[in-house]
C-alpha cells in the first residue's frame, strides 16, 4: 500500500513522528507537509502566489516540505511529487480536536482529506484533543511533555488499533481503499471508556465568534485578531463532540460525494456496526 502523510502543524508537529511509524507499517509512506503552521484554513488551495517544495529529512526519511496549504500538500503531491498516486492518505496527528460540523469545515487537517477524496483516494484524518495546560505549551513552543506524549502514545495505539482494525480487515479493506471517504478519527485527551472507540456522525458543534478587536489603535481601520473561539456546543449524546467528551474515541465518515444527491454508502453502516461490536 503507497500511503502519503500529511498535516497542518508542520513538520515541526511533535505529533507527526507518531502517525508515520504508526502507518509504516501498512505501506511505503511518502510524507508532503506544510513548511509553515496552517491550521483553520480548511481545504483553501493556493491560487495566484507560487507554492515552493524542498525535499529535507524528517525522522531520518525523506520528506517535502510545501510553502502552502495542506490541501496545496496534497494536490503537489499526488499529481507532481510522487511516482505513483497512492492508495490513502492519512492527515495529523492534529494538535487539537476537530469535531462536529463547524471545526471539521474549518480544519486543515481535514481539508488535506477532502482534497485527496476529489482525487478519488481515501483518507484519513487524525487529531488529538487536549487540556488547556497542553494546548498553552503547545502553542508556545511547539512542545508536548514526555509524560503527557507518552500517554497519548498508548491512548492513540489503542484507538487506531481498534479503528484501523476493523478499517483494513478482510472484510473492508478492498472497499475502504476504493471508497473516496474521509473517516474522520478524534482521540480524547483522557481515554476513559472501556469500548476505545465508537463509530459517531458528525454533530452540529460549531464556533461563534472568534475575533476580538485590538483596542487602542486610532487609525480608521478597525483590526480585529483570533481570539478563542465560543464554542456552541451538541449535546447529542450519539455524535462525536459529546463522545469524545466522554472519554471515548470517534469514527466518524465524510463522504463528499453525499452532497451531489447519492444514497448513504452502505460501507458507512457497515463499518459504524462493526465498530460497535
Amino acid at each position: 500500500m503507497r500511503i502519503l502523510i500529511t498535516n497542518d502543524d508542520s513538520h515541526r508537529s511533535p505529533l507527526l513522528q507518531f502517525a508515520i511509524s504508526y502507518f509504516s507499517r501498512f505501506g511505503d509512506v511518502s510524507i508532503v507537509v506544510p513548511l509553515h503552521e496552517q491550521s483553520w484554513t480548511g481545504k483553501c488551495v493556493t491560487r495566484f502566489d507560487p507554492v515552493h517544495a524542498q525535499e529535507v529529512e524528517l525522522f531520518g526519511r525523506k520528506a517535502y516540505t510545501v510553502s502552502g496549504r495542506p490541501a496545496d500538500c496534497v494536490n503537489v503531491g499526488v499529481y507532481n511529487l510522487l511516482d505513483q498516486k497512492p492508495d490513502l492518505v492519512v492527515s495529523g496527528i492534529n494538535a487539537g480536536f476537530n469535531m462536529g460540523i463547524g471545526f471539521v469545515l474549518s480544519s486543515g487537517t481535514v481539508g488535506a482529506c477532502l482534497e485527496a477524496n476529489l482525487a478519488g483516494i481515501p483518507a484519513i484524518a487524525l487529531s488529538q484533543a487536549f487540556d488547556v495546560a497542553t494546548r498553552d505549551e503547545y502553542v508556545v513552543d511547539y512542545m508536548i511533555s514526555e509524560a503527557r506524549m507518552a500517554v497519548f502514545d498508548r491512548q492513540i495505539t489503542a484507538i487506531l488499533d481498534r479503528s484501523i482494525g476493523v478499517l483494513f480487515s478482510d472484510a473492508y479493506k478492498n472497499e475502504v481503499l476504493s471508497t473516496p471517504i474521509t473517516w474522520n478519527i478524534n482521540f480524547p485527551f483522557a481515554l476513559t471508556d472501556p469500548q476505545i472507540v465508537r463509530y459517531a456522525p458528525l454533530g452540529t458543534a460549531r464556533y461563534g465568534r472568534c475575533f476580538e478587536e485590538e483596542q487602542g489603535i486610532t487609525e480608521p481601520i478597525r483590526t480585529f485578531r483570533h481570539a478563542a473561539s465560543e464554542v456552541v456546543l451538541d449535546h447529542n449524546p450519539h455524535v462525536d463532540s459529546t463522545v469524545v467528551r466522554a472519554g471515548c474515541g470517534t469514527v466518524s465518515a465524510i463522504d463528499l460525494w453525499a452532497l451531489s444527491g447519492e444514497k448513504p454508502r452502505e460501507l458507512v453502516s457497515r463499518v459504524a456496526v462493526a465498530l460497535s461490536a
